[in-house]
Order: structure tokens, then sequence, then C-alpha cells
């Protein structure tokens, strides 16, 4: 049987604001003092579930999605959070397809910059 991938939906919007508002629950209890090291943990959490999401719902590759899940097992907390985060995806940006490739944070000026690079999850890179 041949699986079908279904086409990626690439909307308008920045990626870097999407992905932005998608990490807001993460990046929110940090707090403004939070470091910029800080935010790029709570970011590169982010990255992972969008990026096993986006993979999922196009390539129908649930790989990702259960090794996170694995990578939380029998830690309710990160576990619950983790799937509080797919939930959100999936609900609020279930149309965004675009995978998050590179990012950067920086700080100018107390202000918080994210640059991000969009992926086509059909190509190979």
């Amino acid at each position: 049987m041949v699986s079908r991938k279904r086409k990626p939906n690439f909307p308008d919007r920045k990626i870097s604001e999407t992905f932005l508002q998608f990490a807001e629950p993460l990046l929110t209890p940090l707090g403004p003092s939070a470091t910029k090291e800080q935010m790029n943990q709570v970011l590169q959490v982010a990255f992972t579930v969008w990026n096993a999401v986006v993979y999922e719902s196009v390539n129908s590759d649930t790989q990702y999605l259960q090794m996170a899940r694995d990578l939380t097992k029998g830690q309710p907390e990160i576990e619950a959070l983790i799937n509080q985060l797919i939930q959100r995806k999936r609900q609020l940006f279930g149309d965004d397809h675009r995978l998050v490739g590179e990012f950067k944070l920086t700080l100018t000026n107390g202000e918080l910059n994210l640059r991000v690079e969009a992926r086509d999850p059909a190509t190979k890179v």
C-alpha cells in the first residue's frame, strides 16, 4: 500500500511569530528576569514538540512523538507538559505544517528577539 503524504500548509505569518506564540506558556513562567540560557532551553523543548507534531501530521511519522513520550515516562509533570504542548500545537497551530529549523534568540535592550528558519517537512535536508 502506498502512503499518501499531505501537502504541507505554509501560512503567510512569520514562523518566528508563530513559534514564539506557541512557546509562550513555557516562556511566561520564567518571568522577565529569565536568562538567555533558560529561554533557549525552553525553546528547545517547544522546538522538539512542534517538529514532532509536524512530522506526524504531514508524514504520518510518529517516531518523534513516541520518543518524547518515552523520555518523559515516569515523570508526571513533564509528561503532562509535553502532552499539553502537543495538544496546543494541534489545536491552535494545526494548520501550520512548517518545520522549525535553526533558531536564534537574542536579547536587545531587554527585548526578546527570535529568528527562526522555516523548513518544508516534505523535503529531506
